[in-house]
C-alpha cells in the first residue's frame, strides 16, 4: 500500500515538476496569452481542468478525500502525461513563439489551479511548488494557502460541438497509437516521428475536417493522410530525411539552403533567432 502511494505521490510531483521547468522565465501577467488565441489543444486542456475543479470541489464540500486524491491523479497520468505533455513537447521545444506561448499560457493555469488544488491534502508539496513557479501580480506570493481555491466558472468550457471533435480526436488516437506499437514491433518504424499514418474507414469519416499537419501533431507522426476509401489504419516508414531539430521526417528538409538539415518550419524558427 504504501508503495503504490508513493508512486501516485511522485507522479504528482513529476508532473508538477514537468510544468515548472517548462515554465522558466515566464511571466503570467506579461507572456500569458487571451484565451481566443489558445491553440485548440490549450482550449482542450484547459477545459479538462475545469471539469477536475468541479469534481475536486465536489469532493471537498463532502470531506471525500480519497476523491481528491484519486481525480488529481487521474488528471495527472491520463490528460496530462499520456496525451497533453506527450503532444505540446514538440511546441514547447520546436515551435515559433506564439505556439510556445500558447502552451506555457495553459502550462501556468493547469500548475497555479492544480497546486490551489491539490492544497489541503499535500501541503508540504503545494508550498514547495508554490515557491517556485512564477504569480501574477494579484496573487499573493508567500503562501498558496493564503490565496483561494479555483473557480470552475472562471475557467472555459468546451461546447457540444467541440467535445464531440475531441472525443473522435482522441478515439483515433487510442487506435493509432495501438498501430504505431504494431509497426514498431514489426521493426517497420522506430519512434512515432519516423511513421506517415493512413487513417481510413469510420475514423477517417469523424476526422473529415481536420487539417493532415493538426493530425501529425496530435498523432506524433511525421505524416498523416485520410483516406475514407482505405480499410482502418495502415502505418509504413515515413519519406524523406530526419530534421536534426524536431526529428521529423521530411522530404522538404535541406530546402532552405542556410540550414541543409532543417526541415522548413524549424528553419524558419531558427533564422528569427537572435545570432551571437
Amino acid at each position: 500500500i504504501m508503495k503504490q502511494l508513493s508512486e501516485a505521490y511522485l507522479k504528482i510531483r513529476n508532473t508538477a515538476r514537468y510544468m515548472l521547468g517548462n515554465l522558466s522565465g515566464f511571466d503570467p501577467d506579461g507572456d500569458s496569452l487571451p484565451y481566443e488565441q489558445l491553440q485548440d489543444l490549450d482550449k482542450w486542456a484547459l477545459s479538462r481542468l475545469r471539469e477536475l475543479t468541479v469534481a475536486v470541489q465536489g469532493y471537498y464540500n463532502k470531506y471525500e478525500f480519497h476523491g481528491v486524491y484519486r481525480s488529481i491523479y487521474n488528471f495527472c497520468v491520463v490528460d496530462l502525461s499520456n496525451f497533453y505533455f506527450d503532444i505540446i513537447k514538440d511546441r514547447l521545444y520546436c515551435a515559433d513563439q506564439a505556439a510556445r506561448r500558447s502552451a506555457r499560457t495553459a502550462l501556468y493555469q493547469i500548475l497555479d489551479s492544480m497546486t490551489r488544488l491539490v492544497a489541503p491534502i499535500l501541503a508540504f508539496t503545494s508550498e514547495e511548488i508554490w515557491c517556485a513557479m512564477p504569480h501574477r501580480a494579484a496573487d499573493n506570493a508567500e503562501s498558496v494557502l493564503l490565496n483561494d481555491m479555483p473557480k470552475a466558472e472562471d475557467l472555459p468550457a468546451l461546447t457540444e460541438a467541440e467535445s464531440a471533435r475531441w472525443a473522435a480526436l482522441t478515439a483515433a488516437r487510442e487506435d493509432v497509437n495501438k498501430a504505431l506499437e504494431a509497426a514498431r514491433s514489426e521493426k517497420i518504424i522506430g519512434k512515432s516521428l519516423e511513421a506517415a499514418v493512413v487513417i481510413g474507414g469510420e475514423h477517417a469519416k469523424a476526422l473529415a475536417g481536420e487539417s493532415e499537419s493538426f493530425l501529425a501533431e496530435i498523432f506524433i507522426a511525421s505524416k498523416v493522410t485520410l483516406d475514407p476509401s482505405a480499410e482502418g489504419i495502415k502505418v509504413a516508414a515515413a519519406q524523406g530525411e530526419k530534421c536534426e531539430r524536431c526529428w521529423m521526417v521530411s522530404e522538404d528538409v535541406g530546402r532552405d539552403r542556410d540550414h541543409p538539415t532543417l526541415c522548413p518550419r524549424c528553419a524558419s524558427v531558427v533564422s528569427r533567432l537572435p545570432q551571437f
